[in-house]
């Protein structure tokens, strides 16, 4: 008899997420890369499709672009390897033997992780990542799609996912990476990894520091402001025109003079229009940027 049942595989197979499978002419397990058929449909109804030449003209791709990727041809190569994949894509919901669905994925996980080593000669990296991921939904288990992606991802200096995929590597026995050869990489990838959450962990420290400091300074300015009775608009439109006139050069010995300060005072009295005039170019400057990068409107329909 005939019968319907969902068969679910990782990732994405031929552009379906699932297959179904039934019993085809004399009981061979079939698979359709396909949606699920309606409830009355009758299997015998679907147009079963026959791999082999599918399979066929991609592995001949793939052995040309293997002898590209050995002459470091490696463009060329990554033509060769999607043109096999575009051929195994052409089994899209289409019911098929399951032996040869299963060829096809072990083909086309094989295709992605030869793209991958090939893009990462390039230094296409990006690239390099998505092709080795796009493998690893079909293969999980691919080790060398596993290094290669890795590889990738500290180029691209993502350490901690890079290092991931590494640790994930040595737990499927590093495929054909020695022992010798992975451990000093995962030392190294894991250095890394810590010295950038210390050095983040710093940075944060000192921006705290930094607004511990402003507050402070901002304090101190107040206090002065006070003792000296500096708070009134009266008092205070002098300092500011007495400070940018441009008559005198503004030094602690002056300023001290000037409003009968300690010199200390004068010291963090200064220290704290300073930051605010420097604060005030950094606006500016910030501003400008805005306006320069601000998109501007086309006359033109």
């Amino acid at each position: 008899g005939r019968f319907w049942f969902r068969a679910v595989f990782s990732g994405r197979v031929f552009g379906a997420e699932s297959i179904q499978t039934h019993c085809g002419p004399g009981g061979a397990s079939m698979v359709a890369a396909a949606p699920s058929p309606d409830a009355n449909s009758d299997p015998a109804d679907l147009q079963i499709i026959d791999g082999l030449p599918l399979i066929k003209a991609a592995t001949e791709l793939k052995e040309k672009g293997n002898s590209c990727t050995k002459l470091k041809q490696y463009n060329e190569a990554v033509r060769l390897y999607e043109q096999a994949i575009a051929i195994l894509d052409k089994a899209d919901g289409h019911p098929m033997l399951r032996q040869e669905v299963e060829e096809m994925v072990l083909l086309k996980s094989v295709l992605y992780c030869n793209v991958a080593q090939c893009l990462l000669s390039l230094e296409l990296f990006q690239r390099a990542v998505d092709a080795a991921t796009r493998c690893l939904s079909l293969d999980e288990k691919n080790a060398k799609a596993l290094h290669r992606r890795s590889l990738a991802l500290e180029a691209l200096h993502r350490d901690e996912a890079a290092l991931e995929d590494a640790v994930r590597l040595r737990e499927l026995g590093g495929g054909g990476l020695s022992s010798e050869a992975l451990e000093p990489r995962l030392l190294a990838l894991e250095s890394k990894v810590q010295a950038a959450k210390a050095a983040a962990a710093a940075a944060e420290e000192s921006d705290d520091e930094c607004d511990d400091e402003l507050v402070q300074m901002k304090k101190r300015f107040d206090e002065i402001v006070e003792a000296y009775d500096l708070r009134d608009d009266d008092a205070a439109e002098q300092v500011a025109d007495w400070l940018t006139s441009g008559e005198w050069q503004v030094n602690v010995r002056r300023v001290s003079q000037r409003w009968g300060m300690t010199e200390a005072d004068a010291v963090d009295f200064l220290r704290w229009i300073a930051k605010g005039l420097e604060f005030k170019a950094q606006s500016c400057v910030a501003a400008d940027q805005a306006a320069a990068a601000a998109p501007r409107l086309n006359d033109s329909e």
